[in-house]
């Protein structure tokens, strides 16, 4: 469902976000009794969440924009957004300042709200006694974006981290085979998360694990298919002898 254009770029909500924002109400209000107000105050650090996660994905938009390279749009999911370029970026170079721009939004972000409470004496970490405030916002805020910040640099691709990842290691190899490495580690990242979440029994956490595991494991299938486009497309170009 498109919800606007900003900056020349569409924002699509997926459709599986409004199942979860549709069952994350009914959750709330009908099996957890909670009042209005309450939700009300759970639906404003979602919408937070939902701010800076676009702001971050407009990061890796406006810097892709800044080396040529078109933004067809951003789809906003449950488990984070997507910036979907029309094309990869010419150099490792420029894939690393494009995903590395994406978590510096969120750095900003949270520096300006760490100013904000070192000015006023606010605190750093939520507590649930605090009233709703400017404080507690700029709080809020800090906390949302040190996470989003901390947890993208997780080195499993197809997440920041894995991407900064790659773009580091094509330095030195082949874009094919630094996916491939950088893929793999993903894959690897994500059991561990899967494992941990099973563990700690937070589910969530395997969720997000399962989604990268699978996503990284895509990302192999389709470096693996174009090597072999790429391969037959070489050979039949041959100028025959």
């Amino acid at each position: 469902m498109k919800i606007g254009r900003i900056l020349g770029i569409d924002v699509y909500l997926h459709w599986t976000l409004i199942l979860a924002i549709a069952y994350l109400l009914y959750d709330l209000k009908l099996s957890r009794g909670l009042q209005w107000d309450q939700v009300l105050i759970v639906f404003g650090f979602v919408f937070l969440i939902f701010i800076s996660v676009l702001l971050h994905e407009y990061g890796h938009a406006l810097m892709a924009r800044y080396f040529g390279v078109f933004t067809h749009d951003i789809i906003m999911t449950p488990i984070g957004g997507l910036a979907r370029l029309e094309r990869m970026p010419q150099s490792p170079f420029q894939e690393l300042m494009i995903t590395i721009a994406g978590p510096a939004v969120n750095f900003v972000l949270g520096c300006l709200a760490a100013i904000y409470l070192l000015a006023t004496g606010g605190d750093f970490w939520l507590d649930n006694t605090q009233l709703p405030n400017w404080s507690l916002l700029a709080t809020v805020i800090f906390n949302l974006n040190f996470i989003l910040f901390v947890f993208n640099l997780i080195p499993a691709f197809p997440m920041d981290g894995g991407r900064i990842l790659r773009s580091g290691l094509a330095f030195f190899m082949s874009h094919s085979r630094a996916t491939w490495l950088a893929s793999f580690f993903g894959q690897i990242c994500a059991a561990g998360l899967i494992g941990y979440g099973f563990v700690v029994k937070e589910y969530n956490l395997c969720i997000i694990g399962a989604f990268v595991f699978f996503a990284a494991q895509s990302e192999m299938k389709m470096q693996r298919r174009f090597k072999s486009w790429q391969a037959k497309y070489v050979k039949a170009s041959d100028p025959k002898p």
